[in-house]
């Protein structure tokens, strides 16, 4: 029997794969396209026909593949026996496909965690992966050989796997939120003339004003009182509307930055002046709640 099953090896699977190998663990693997699972073959690698034979060959089965539709239709053409076994979910979802198979796994007998590795998939097995797991503390315990091979920083959030996908789901976001500004500014940048080069070294130089604005705004997001003099909303609208003008000329459509600077004159238009911009946060809140009420 093998230290560990992992279902699914594209690229994450595979690089869960080859962490666990070269930590000294034996890895069953499974592949819907048997060919991606053979590029694996080798000393400690043990290739399955099906999914069931992969994950009845070890008590820890790791799910890496792309999203929950995936997985429960390679769980329902498998049937295979999860009782005893710790089952292990790292697909791309939001927490409302938690539950569902976290059900679907006890009920057969299993016991269920929720991890997200939230780096690229080359961080797998070095010192810069970081994951976020859910789920009873003696799992994720009896999960230790594989999170020492992950390597990096691998923390528990509580016993609510839910709670580790809404985690996930955050800070995707967040990584998207950059993805777009780096793409929109990289677009601005040779609008203007400005080398790529000197533009990516400029943006360390903002590294304290994110944390500062991360740190002051979740605050006073929590208190709801914005006053800030430091930089009212007022001091925001000139600036976007000519932000707004430049993406506009640079070929780029929506720009975010048109979409701030109508949020920033909406709260304007509600009597908000001098307060911090995370007072826009409102206006989600509002959003939120009519959604909620209807």
């Amino acid at each position: 029997m093998a230290d560990v099953t992992v279902i699914g090896t594209g690229v994450v699977g595979s690089a869960v794969v080859r962490a666990c190998v070269d930590s000294g663990l034996e890895v069953s693997v499974w592949n819907r396209t048997p060919e991606r699972s053979e590029r694996l073959a080798g000393r400690d690698v043990y290739l399955h026909a099906t999914a069931a034979e992969a994950i009845e060959d070890s008590p820890i089965v790791l799910l890496c593949l792309l999203n929950y539709e995936i997985t429960h239709a390679v769980l329902d053409e498998a049937a295979a026996d999860l009782s005893g076994r710790l089952v292990v979910q790292h697909a791309s979802g939001i927490p409302d496909d938690v539950a569902p198979l976290r059900k679907r796994v006890e009920v057969a007998g299993g016991r269920y965690l929720e991890a997200a590795i939230l780096n690229h998939p080359d961080a797998i097995g070095t010192e810069d992966c970081f994951a976020v797991y859910g789920g009873a503390a003696e799992d994720f315990k009896e999960l230790a050989g594989v999170t020492e091979a992950l390597s990096g920083k691998q923390v528990r959030l509580g016993a609510d796997p839910g709670y580790a996908k809404a985690y996930h789901v955050v800070s995707r976001a967040f990584y998207y939120a950059f993805v777009n500004g780096f793409l929109e500014c990289s677009a601005i940048a040779e609008s203007m003339g400005v080398p790529l080069n000197d533009f990516a070294e400029s943006v360390p130089l903002y590294d304290p004003g994110f944390q500062n604005t991360i740190g002051v705004g979740l605050g006073l997001i929590a208190r709801r009182d914005y006053t800030f003099e430091q930089a009212p909303l007022t001091s925001h609208l000139d600036v976007l509307n000519n932000l707004a003008g430049v993406a506009e000329r640079a070929g780029i459509e929506q720009s975010y930055l048109a979409v701030m600077r109508e949020r920033v004159l909406r709260a304007m238009e509600q009597g908000y002046r001098r307060e911090h911009v995370a007072v826009l946060t409102e206006q989600f809140r509002s959003r939120r709640m009519a959604v909620h009420n209807r």
